[in-house]
């Protein structure tokens, strides 16, 4: 019978800062270029509509990452402490 093999919790290294940065700066540009577009097309209420959904789903996705983060680092702490 061969003996159980106890599993090892081996900690993902973090995404580097430029990834992360470079999707922020991205949403921002969009939210931008649909500013950009309601000032140009004088749509403004579809805009403003289009606007107020992108920038929730920004605040939403945020909020994502912060707390995948911190779940992350909590078990990273946990991995430290154990081994």
């Amino acid at each position: 019978m061969p003996s159980e093999i106890q599993p090892e919790f081996v900690p993902l290294r973090p995404p580097p800062r430029g990834r992360l940065g470079t999707a922020v700066v991205a949403s921002l540009l969009w939210l931008f270029a649909l500013l950009i577009l309601a000032v140009v097309v004088r749509r403004t209420n579809a805009i403003a509509q289009g606007l107020l959904v992108a920038f929730a789903a920004l605040v939403v996705w945020t909020a994502v990452l912060l707390l995948l983060r911190a779940a992350r680092n909590r078990e990273r702490e946990r991995a430290e402490h154990a081994g």
